[in-house]
């Protein structure tokens, strides 16, 4: 069973039971990706894990009614997304969130060391080709590629189409394979760059 069947799985048993040790599991596995992804358009962990905190009350409280939610990663993304820009538009009343002001420093997760693929040194330039990226291309690699969400997934998430997920992604990982191509042999970088 994958992750997002067990996520699914977890969501809906929540929904249709009060299952609460589903609703513990569900919070484990993805309360720090939405914390990442929330901090980086609030600016700050603590109000991220504030925010996050309030999608999953929301989530309990309204378990009966989110019984049809068919992808809950991303609805939860969504959930985050909104909560976090409403968040902020409430503290800077005249900004206008938008991804080109995410704080990219707050998504940054290191890249996936935990299957020994890559030195530290190698992982540290990679981070350093991702954090060269444009905003709203880095958040899209981000997603696609550590947090494994979908291009459509994402383009929902984004309000972007897919394609326009598909066109950042080339250019984030072509960017990202120029940077480090120089660091490891090109099977290791495709299989890092490749791997969804």
């Amino acid at each position: 069973m994958t992750n997002d069947d067990l996520i699914r799985r977890n969501f809906r048993s929540v929904c249709e039971a009060g299952d609460m040790q589903a609703y513990d599991e569900l919070y484990k596995s993805l309360y720090s990706r939405l914390i990442h992804f929330s901090a980086a358009v609030v600016g700050s962990f603590h109000l991220a894990e504030e925010i996050v905190s309030d999608v999953f009350i929301m989530v309990w409280q309204k378990r009966s009614q989110l019984i049809s939610v068919e992808n809950p990663v991303v609805y939860l993304y969504i959930c985050t997304r909104n909560l976090s820009y409403n968040t902020l538009q409430q503290q800077r009343k005249h900004q206008y969130a938008s991804l080109e002001n995410l704080d990219m420093d707050a998504i940054a997760i290191s890249p996936d060391q935990e299957h020994n693929m890559i030195s530290a040194e190698v992982a540290q330039k990679i981070e350093a080709a991702i954090r060269s990226l444009p905003a709203r291309c880095q958040l899209i690699f981000r997603l696609i590629k550590q947090d494994g969400l979908k291009y459509k997934e994402v383009g929902e998430l984004l309000e972007i189409s897919p394609k326009t997920v598909d066109a950042q992604l080339t250019i984030a990982v072509k960017k990202v394979a120029a940077a480090i191509r120089l660091d490891m042999s090109a099977e290791l970088a495709q299989s890092y760059l490749l791997r969804q």
